[in-house]
């Protein structure tokens, strides 16, 4: 079978005693793949849970998704089962804040929802461009980022959560992704890179990468 695209990801727990970043990647029928990256409060006790929660709910429904759905309805409706799932399954009183980063690549187009403090990037062998800034970690409030861009061969569209990106600069980002790596072994020295710099402050920090072999 024709490799389509080929994924890479890192994760740490840092100084933490809980991991409340969660991830997932899926490729379906060749052409299309799913990368999912969440982030709970890291104080709430239902933090992880709650990541957890969002990422079964995108893989769940991606593998289920009717090949007419556009990718804006995908986003819709998932989102809103996320929240109505933090609603009634898990939390009493306060919901507490969740980070949810989508990249939906098909069609050599990667299509991107973000909402909270997580970062998205593309990186076309040369630079890196980011997708998403900062924005309120509030899911119930927040204008989520969108947008599609196109994703040629060899690109590499990634994903990286708050404690990752803090301690990682953007040329370290692109000196990483320009070498001749697996996007696994890439993911692991950006990790590395991210845990060597903020040593005993490190928090939860993850890395997930998507590259295009179309």
């Amino acid at each position: 079978m024709q490799e389509t695209y080929r994924i890479g990801n890192a994760q740490s727990i840092g100084s933490r005693r809980i991991q409340s970043n969660y991830f997932a990647a899926k490729i379906r029928k060749e052409n299309e793949c799913l990368a999912v990256l969440t982030d709970g409060t890291i104080d709430h006790p239902n933090g992880r849970r709650c990541a957890v929660l969002a990422v079964e709910a995108c893989m769940q429904e991606f593998m289920y998704l009717p090949q007419e759905v556009t990718v804006a309805a995908f986003f819709d409706h998932v989102t809103a089962r996320i929240l109505r799932d933090m609603r009634e399954l898990l939390y009493f009183g306060k919901t507490p804040y969740l980070s949810l980063s989508i990249q939906y690549m098909r069609d050599a187009q990667c299509f991107y929802y973000s909402a909270g403090s997580n970062r998205m990037f593309l990186f076309d062998g040369m630079d890196c461009k980011i997708l998403t800034g900062a924005a309120t970690t509030d899911p119930a409030s927040a204008m989520p980022q969108t947008g599609c861009t196109a994703l040629k061969k060899g690109m590499t569209a990634g994903m990286l959560s708050f404690g990752a990106w803090e301690a990682l600069q953007e040329k370290e980002i692109v000196s990483v992704l320009r070498k001749r790596a697996h996007p696994y072994e890439k993911a692991q020295q950006m990790l590395l890179h991210s845990r060597e710099k903020n040593k005993k402050a490190a928090g939860n920090a993850t890395v997930l990468l998507a590259e295009g072999c179309l």
